[in-house]
């Protein structure tokens, strides 16, 4: 069985009492909460990453910042989502893009 997706990032000084508030909303497998870095990892089924983010939005401090990856192995696109200063930002992109710049950057 092959995964739909696969979907990570790390959001940056997070206070405890602020993930303390998220940390049910959280829907992902993998979460590590460790010196206000909130990492998270999810590879399966299709995930619903909206309120999610919407939410932590809100909690990160003025000068917290994070980033998602949403990588999308049916539709073959990836979407990044960028959270600084209360704003979300996402830039989606074809996935052989992100395969042809890596591959270029390491003479492949």
């Amino acid at each position: 069985m092959r995964d739909d997706v696969r979907v990570y990032g790390d959001f940056h000084k997070l206070p405890p009492e602020a993930f303390e508030q998220i940390r049910d909303a959280i829907p992902f497998d993998q979460v590590d909460y460790k010196n206000n870095v909130l990492r998270v990892d999810h590879e399966g089924k299709y995930l619903d990453v909206d309120d999610f983010l919407e939410a932590i939005v809100k909690l990160l401090p003025e000068d917290g910042w994070g980033a998602l990856e949403y990588i999308d192995h049916v539709e073959w696109k990836v979407t990044r989502y960028t959270l600084r200063d209360g704003t979300i930002k996402s830039k989606t992109f074809p996935a052989d893009n992100v395969l042809d710049a890596h591959m270029r950057e390491h003479g492949l």
